[in-house]
């Protein structure tokens, strides 16, 4: 059964292990997370849990839908990853 809440601040070496393996050898999803974390850019995280590990995380990114119009705001479904032994799989 795969579990999904927030982001915990013990979840965070987890979360950068996932991205780190879901898409190797790149680094820029994990670079990405790190760098919206300490921008204190990232108003919902989550993390899937399978028998208490995170296997999966997914962000909303604060984006602008009109450069020139900064009071227009959204958020974007990404970064997200799953690690690669979880990809796919179903009934877990």
């Amino acid at each position: 059964m795969i579990e999904i809440r927030a982001e915990k601040p013990e979840d965070i070496p987890f979360i950068q292990r996932v991205h780190q393996q879901a898409f190797q050898p790149r680094v820029n999803e994990a670079r990405l997370v790190e760098l919206l974390r300490q921008a204190d850019k990232m108003p919902l995280s989550w993390v899937a849990l399978a028998q208490g590990q995170v296997v999966g995380h997914v962000l909303f990114s604060p984006i602008s839908f009109v450069p020139d119009q900064p009071a227009i705001h959204g958020l974007g479904l990404a970064p997200m990853a799953v690690l690669p032994e979880f990809q796919r799989v179903h009934g877990h």
